[in-house]
């Protein structure tokens, strides 16, 4: 067990850092490394716990750059689709969530690699309310069931040509939110166990640092290796979850 702690503290040390860097990252990395490890629904609470935390520390210094029209409709969808992904996460095995899910980061992938090899607009196109919504709705579902709200979100703003400050300020923003109504649902409907609340603040030092060291390589990170990293992520993801299924 002690090898495992030390395994989930480097991996959330790492996870963090890209987040903090990136705006994503946390819970697409160190959340299939949870699953792997823990195998159960704790792997996913402990990841809500870690990520709101990531979010909370993070959001007030960006919150200027987050793009709060978006924010609202991204919300408004979140509200909408967390209750939905509480019923999958109570409802269907775990081989079949990690499969869901594998799909849903492949399909994101295709929106970011069409866009990946051009140059960034100076201003974002601005895309239908029921389009911003709908986007909020499946990281609600994704966030709830998964503790992975952030793939999805941002691979569609990478794809309308937002750019990377907008990118990571809006979704960490939206994190709060995510994670807070996930954590709260999780907490009032399918319980929390001690394990969980115990991991959580084993982890939390690595979590903190790791934000940290992504604060320092987040203004160093050009808008093309931003969306390449994205790439990257989405393809780590799929592939994570897809080599866990048994």
């Amino acid at each position: 067990m002690e090898l495992e702690i030390v395994v989930l503290m480097v991996a959330v040390f790492g996870a963090s850092a890209l987040q903090s860097a990136t705006g994503i990252g946390f819970g697409v990395i160190a959340g299939p490394i949870l699953l792997i490890l823990l195998n159960d629904g704790s792997a996913i609470q402990i990841s809500i716990v870690l990520n709101l935390l990531i979010a909370s520390l993070l959001t007030p210094a960006l919150w200027k750059q987050s793009d709060k029209a978006l924010l609202k409709n991204l919300v408004i969808g979140l509200v909408i689709g967390s209750p939905l992904g509480l019923l999958i996460f109570l409802s269907i095995d775990i081989v079949t969530l990690k499969i869901s899910a594998g799909v849903a980061v492949l399909l994101t992938l295709v929106l970011v690699l069409r866009n990946v090899r051009s140059k960034t607009r100076q201003t974002a196109p601005g895309p239908g309310r029921i389009e911003q919504v709908s986007i909020g709705a499946v990281a609600g579902i994704m966030g709830v069931c998964l503790a992975m709200p952030g793939p999805v979100p941002a691979a569609w703003m990478a794809s309308k040509a937002f750019s990377k400050e907008t990118i990571r300020a809006t979704i960490l923003a939206m994190f709060v939110v995510s994670y807070t109504v996930a954590l709260a649902l999780q907490v009032g409907l399918a319980g929390i166990g001690s394990d969980v609340s115990r991991l959580s603040i084993l982890l939390a030092p690595a979590t903190v640092c790791g934000i940290l060291i992504g604060q320092f390589f987040s203004s160093r990170i050009t808008e093309q290796v931003f969306r390449w990293m994205l790439a990257t992520i989405l393809v780590s993801t799929a592939t994570m979850l897809f080599s866990t299924l048994g």
